[in-house]
């Protein structure tokens, strides 16, 4: 792995029993769980308290270790600490926190994401007949497929107002989740504990927060364990880089997992899907079986920021619908932006194909700063932005109406000097001869049509020299 250890090992004790009976009740009842964590590096280390991952390495306590009663609880403490790693919530929050809110309507707070990572974590081992410790968070009301991002939606929703406006932004309230978290029996609520008030979120202030990191100056746990955040050198591009490897990584041993259950027998379709999602292979819940969602992918493929190409990262969506594997660009896209038309004509099941597709092209090209979507019609209506997949096929459309100036999107991208690797215009293609000839002088720019267009669209886009391709409801 590329990431820097936050902590040196000071113990080894994966080669004493209490391990090695630990690691056999994870591969008996978790099986992507172990084969995960056997191409994960395990750091036995006073610094942290209980346990914890930065979504890259798994960082134990020798002592809480010991401490725990059964091996069956050992076994539950190595399955969610690679679940962080296997659903990237470290590299996710990350994300979120750099951008400083959750999305156009909710601040962020890394708690209380910590504390959804857990709820959705914990009720999918205990399905998995693992032995909880009673000290982790357990909730009656999420279950193991639930999103992350929609759990860390509703306890944000739940949460009540402070008594008064003078509580610092960034901190959850003390009491938020009295309701849902629960210690010990998963069917008895109970308070979290002392330090439920702190915020790991704001926990770094910058990409090195973790430097010279103590016992005192950790973020606040949630449930048994600490979450951090994955550290890179170099510069900003080689961070980006390193880190979409260390996915990669993470990703090949999953389905490396998944292949090797096939292999002996075990029905592949039964593995949870939240767990086949985050590989590369074995999944088709984000794919459409028409042909222009290979156009569109090899496109964000080709136009990729500069010319580097790996096969480490392949090109998903091609492999997935043709089983051709293609190169990919690594660490070199940073943002993706959707300028999309709501005038009233546009049709409905286009778009949601489309953006069913960008979906899983988010997956496969995971863009730094991730994907923003320009709502507009005549003006830029509303600007949203989703780090991952499943956020943006959550973000909410708003009431078609208006006019239809696709060139507004581009100005207020300039306007506001946001860069982007790639500008999607998706649009009934009903537009003004000055909005095309400003989108055909746009750099990185392809237009995407709900319809086939007629003759005088054909005209003017063969005129002006815009790309485009034509998408189909599936």
């Amino acid at each position: 792995m590329r990431a820097r250890k936050l902590f040196e090992s000071t113990d080894d004790l994966s080669r004493t029993r209490a391990f090695v009976a630990a690691m056999i009740i994870l591969q008996t009842k978790g099986a992507i769980h172990h084969s995960t964590l056997l191409g994960t590096e395990i750091i036995w280390t006073y610094a942290v308290p209980t346990a914890a991952t930065d979504g890259v390495y798994v960082y134990i306590n020798p002592d809480f270790w010991r401490s725990l009663p059964t091996d069956g609880q050992r076994a539950f403490l190595l399955a969610h600490e690679v679940s962080h790693i296997i659903f990237r919530h470290p590299q996710r929050g990350k994300a979120y926190r750099k951008r400083g809110f959750f999305s156009h309507d909710m601040k962020w707070d890394g708690h209380l994401y910590n504390v959804a990572g857990d709820y959705v974590i914990n009720a999918d081992l205990v399905a998995m007949g693992f032995e909880p410790i009673p000290e982790g968070l357990y909730s009656d009301k999420y279950q193991r497929d639930d999103v992350v991002d929609s759990v860390y939606a509703d306890l944000y929703r739940d949460k009540p107002e402070p008594e008064t406006g003078d509580a610092p932004q960034g901190q959850p309230d003390p009491d938020g989740d009295s309701e849902d978290v629960q210690a010990g029996d998963p069917s008895t609520p109970t308070p979290a504990g002392d330090d439920q008030d702190a915020d790991s979120g704001d926990s770094a202030a910058d990409d090195n927060a973790t430097d010279n990191m103590s016992e005192g100056s950790l973020p606040a746990p949630a449930g048994h364990d600490y979450h951090l955040e994955p550290e890179y050198e170099g510069t900003p591009e080689e961070q980006a880089e390193a880190e979409a490897e260390d996915i990669h990584d993470i990703e090949q041993a999953i389905d490396r997992a998944i292949d090797q259950m096939g292999e002996e027998g075990a029905d592949i379709d039964a593995i949870p899907e939240n767990i086949r999602g985050e590989g590369t292979r074995h999944t088709s819940d984000k794919r459409s079986d028409i042909d222009w969602n290979v156009e569109l992918a090899d496109w964000v493929t080709k136009i990729g920021k500069g010319e580097k190409t790996s096969l480490s990262r392949i090109n998903v969506r091609r492999y997935a619908t043709l089983g051709v594997i293609s190169p990919s660009t690594i660490g070199e896209f940073r943002r993706l932006a959707v300028i999309s038309d709501i005038s009233g004509s546009v049709y409905d099941s286009p778009f949601h194909a489309y953006r069913n597709e960008l979906a899983a092209i988010q997956d496969a090209i995971n863009p730094t700063e991730g994907v923003m979507v320009l709502w507009t019609n005549h003006t830029v209506q509303r600007v949203d932005e989703a780090f991952s997949s499943d956020e943006l096929l959550n973000l909410p459309m708003p009431y078609k109406c208006g006019g239809t100036r696709m060139s507004e999107g581009l100005d207020w991208l300039e306007q506001n000097g946001v860069e982007t690797d790639l500008v999607m215009v998706f649009t009934d293609g009903e537009l003004m001869d000055s909005d095309w000839e400003r989108l055909a002088g746009a750099e990185n720019l392809l237009v995407v049509l709900d319809r086939t267009p007629d003759t005088y669209t054909s005209r003017q886009m063969k005129r002006v020299g815009v790309d485009h391709i034509v998408a189909e409801a599936a």
